[in-house]
């Protein structure tokens, strides 16, 4: 951004932002959703599915898995809320469901969390039977044309043949009875309950899987740089924090892995920093700051690549790697 019609965001001139000003900065980072190719493509999924189901003798299902942070919940979230729930003739119509599976789960607590989605107040009342009996008149009931379940990994958290084979039995059943289709969502290793259920892998033929950002080729970090220029412009300064140069790209991607929920906390953190210090756009003070700030478990040897003058990404990579091997 380059002036300040751009922004609904005041110029700060070097004088920090109040308490107000910041979490509203903040919180306008939360929100910002980037529609990349990735993105766009499995909305795109979503969307078929739930349009050529409609009326279907056999609807269609999917299993869409990806790592944490990825941005599946977001893509799912989107779709939902395009369809608004609305009273018709006395009657909640609810055309997307969406739910996400509780910690520890079981088939009946699955039951359970959908039948509070749907609004029942004695979601919790009742056998696994008889809240899955419910759970289809409700669905029913309130004309919902497609069921999202999130964080499946959940209902497969205790590893084992009982738990397995409980667990696609019932999804298996669901699926039958339900007669709308279902996206399935979670961990990779979720897909573990189809190789273990030949028939419920039938009817989750279509799995697909959510990936970060690559950074191999020349196309590749491009498209990253587009997806950073694009970020840029709806960060809540007036000017250009240049996120798609070579130089913040290259520590960004390194910082980040490539997944965009990492890419967000770092920014909402640097945006904050930079609101406080009156800046007009994020520098990589910021973003030193900002990264410090966090702590990725999944990396303990990740080091903080903002400010770093001769950054060099291959050899930041290596240099992590090394050290994560000398640790084990």
């Amino acid at each position: 951004m380059d002036s300040d019609q751009q922004s609904p965001f005041k110029r700060l001139n070097g004088i920090p932002a109040d308490q107000i000003d910041v979490k509203n900065r903040r919180e306008h980072v939360k929100k910002i959703v980037i529609e990349h190719p990735n993105y766009i493509k499995l909305l795109s999924e979503v969307e078929d599915i739930h349009f050529y189901s409609q009326e279907s003798v056999k609807p269609d299902s999917m299993f869409l898995s990806g790592v944490a942070g990825v941005g599946k919940s977001t893509v799912l979230e989107e779709y939902t809320n395009r369809f608004e729930r609305q009273i018709v003739n006395n009657n909640t119509v609810i055309p997307v469901l969406y739910s996400t599976v509780p910690v520890g789960a079981t088939p009946k607590s699955v039951a359970s969390k959908l039948l509070y989605s749907l609004g029942d107040p004695l979601y919790e009342r009742g056998t696994e039977i008889g809240l899955t009996s419910r759970l289809l008149n409700f669905i029913k009931k309130c004309k919902v044309e497609l069921i999202i379940i999130d964080e499946f990994q959940h209902l497969l958290d205790r590893d084992t043949q009982h738990v397995l084979n409980k667990a696609s039995e019932w999804v298996k059943s669901f699926c039958d009875e339900a007669g709308v289709p279902i996206i399935l969502c979670g961990f990779p290793e979720s897909k573990k309950i189809f190789k273990f259920n030949p028939q419920l892998d039938r009817r989750f033929l279509v799995k697909l899987k959510m990936e970060g950002f690559y950074y191999n080729t020349q196309e590749e970090q491009i498209e990253f740089r587009t997806f950073l220029n694009s970020i840029d412009k709806r960060l809540p300064f007036v000017e250009s924090s240049s996120l798609a140069s070579k130089q913040l790209a290259d520590k960004l991607y390194y910082a980040t892995n490539g997944l965009p929920s990492h890419l967000n906390k770092i920014l909402y953190e640097a945006t904050a920093l930079a609101a406080k210090s009156g800046s007009d756009s994020i520098d990589e003070n910021h973003l030193y700051e900002a990264f410090n700030k966090l702590e990725f478990s999944t990396r303990p040897f990740v080091s903080n690549p903002f400010t770093v003058k001769e950054f060099n990404i291959v050899e930041a990579f290596e240099i992590e790697k090394l050290r994560s091997k000398d640790a084990n």
